[in-house]
C-alpha cells in the first residue's frame, strides 16, 4: 500500500498542485514532493494497519493471553482499537516513509538519475 500510496500522491501533486512540466522544477522542489508524498502515504499506511496492530500488540498482554482477536477487540473496544495510539503512530509511520523515500530519491538525484 505504501507504494501504491505514494507514487499515487506525487502524481496527485503534479496534476493538481505543481501543474508546470516537472523538469521546470528545482531539486529542492522536487525533493520537497518527495518528502510531502511520502508522509501522506505513511498516515495512509498507518491508519490502514493501526488495528491490525494493535490488535496483535495487544494479544501479547497477559490479561488476554488465550483470547482470539474477536474477543480481543470486543473487550477492548473497536472504537479504541482504531483510535488509541494513532496519533503517535501516524507521526511516526509518517516521518520514517517520509524519510525513506526522501533519503532514496536525494540518492536518485546525488547520482544523475531522474526522479
Amino acid at each position: 500500500a505504501k507504494f501504491y500510496f505514494f507514487e499515487r500522491i506525487v502524481q496527485l501533486f503534479y496534476a493538481q498542485v505543481f501543474t508546470e512540466p516537472k523538469e521546470t522544477y528545482s531539486k529542492a522542489t522536487k525533493l520537497s514532493i518527495t518528502f510531502a508524498s511520502g508522509y501522506l502515504a505513511g498516515i495512509i499506511c498507518a491508519i490502514v494497519s493501526h488495528p491490525a496492530d494493535s490488535l496483535v500488540s495487544l494479544s501479547n498482554k497477559p490479561a488476554y493471553d488465550g483470547k482470539g482477536y474477536g474477543e480481543i477487540a470486543k473487550d477492548f473496544g473497536y472504537g479504541k482499537l482504531f483510535t488509541k495510539g494513532l496519533g503517535t503512530r501516524i507521526f511516526m509511520i509518517g516521518t520514517l516513509t517520509a524519510l525513506q523515500w526522501w533519503i532514496y530519491d536525494s540518492w536518485k538525484v546525488a547520482n544523475g538519475i531522474s526522479s
